[in-house]
């Protein structure tokens, strides 16, 4: 996702700049600047819900560090790398059990229809 913005402003820099309009690359520019900024907030505010979320967990709960070390490490293997990243695993479709292809919302064996509520929380 944020890939996907910082490729979209970059291709939109580019263009400015092939035409030599600097009023346009000013503009991008900013743009870029500030989806940036917005990014940065945006995962400022996950991280700060994540560790009140780690916080009740080991308090409420006994969770250890430990624990969500190995339980991180895990989900990072998934893929079979341990590389920071999660693997981006296709979702099974809820009516037959078969892999979901892309991100369409049927599945191409059975013909159900797949909307977000039915995925697991955590599908990408």
């Amino acid at each position: 996702m944020i890939e996907d913005v910082l490729f979209s402003s970059a291709a939109h820099l580019m263009e400015a700049q092939g035409r030599n309009d600097s009023e346009s690359v000013s503009r991008t520019t900013t743009d870029v600047r500030t989806q940036n900024e917005f990014i940065q907030c945006d995962v400022e505010k996950l991280f700060m819900l994540t560790e009140a979320l780690w916080t009740i967990l080991k308090e409420k709960h006994g969770c250890t560090d430990a624990e969500l070390v190995q339980r991180v490490q895990e989900i990072d293997l998934r893929d079979g790398k341990l590389d920071g990243k999660v693997a981006k695993v296709n979702p099974d479709c809820p009516k037959c059990s078969r892999k979901l292809m892309g991100k369409r919302p049927v599945c191409l064996y059975c013909g159900a229809e797949v909307t977000r509520g039915d995925l697991a929380p955590f599908s990408r």
